[in-house]
């Protein structure tokens, strides 16, 4: 347990540190609520934009730094030989993927809580207190899968950069987290549906418009995260079996 810890620390500390994180997970989703927001008493699905666009650019800031940020620092970590140098460790496997998920879950609730912060003060949103808890809860719990995506992507070796980035970008875009859902095109609104990111959204634009989470919402990103956990074990396996590939 002592190993754990230590080795959650650790890792925390270098997210934190690096640069990559600071620009697309927490000052890229602040710097686009505040210059986009334009009239945020505006009315959108039921509640306001002010508070609407706040969950779209706090989902947009736990996607990047899940899929694109983390998929990145795991592919340098697999190339560097810290996996390998970590077998020598008392730090197992398990111990191993136990951290990069709780790394995960703190910063993306730190993001949540940033983006929350930027738009109370920019554009006075304000809900109840078991309002901000259930959909802090909800942003936090329902990043699950994209962790799970960004560890697949983690296995990618040196294309790992160019999918992350290119999962996060379409993801969003898709997703309706750049663009509301509502003013994409009947086909394009369609292919939203089938995308996790929307799934992940739409929850937390509900609880705003005082709706149901939504039990599809939460099968389809059940559905997502057994899938890319399990193309995850696949490639995983498949690299064990054939050393020269890692």
């Amino acid at each position: 347990m002592n190993s754990i810890i230590s080795q959650w620390k650790a890792d925390l500390l270098r997210t934190v540190r690096d640069r990559r994180f600071l620009l697309i997970s927490l000052i890229m989703p602040v710097t686009f609520y505040l210059i986009f927001i334009h009239d945020g008493k505006a009315a959108i699905a039921g509640t306001d934009w002010g508070a609407y666009f706040m969950v779209s650019m706090a989902s947009f800031g736990v996607v990047g730094a899940a899929v694109n940020t983390l998929g990145v620092r795991l592919s340098a970590e697999r190339q560097g030989g810290w996996v390998r140098w970590l077998r020598t460790t008392p730090l197992s496997a398990v111990g191993y993927a136990l951290v990069k998920v709780a790394t995960q879950l703190l910063i993306s609730l730190i993001i949540v809580l940033v983006v929350f912060l930027a738009a109370h003060v920019d554009q006075a949103v304000t809900l109840s207190t078991g309002r901000w808890a259930v959909l802090l809860a909800w942003l936090w719990i329902g990043s699950v899968p994209f962790a799970a995506l960004g560890v697949l992507i983690g296995l990618a070796k040196t294309s790992a950069q160019v999918l992350g980035t290119l999962a996060f970008v379409g993801l969003s875009l898709l997703g309706g987290l750049l663009t509301p859902v509502q003013s994409l095109s009947p086909t394009m609104r369609t292919l939203a549906y089938w995308m996790p990111t929307y799934r992940y959204a739409d929850p937390a634009w509900n609880l705003l418009a005082g709706r149901s989470l939504g039990l599809s919402n939460m099968a389809y990103l059940v559905g997502y995260t057994v899938i890319f956990l399990a193309a995850a074990a696949f490639v995983q396996q498949h690299l064990d079996s054939h050393p020269n590939a890692n």
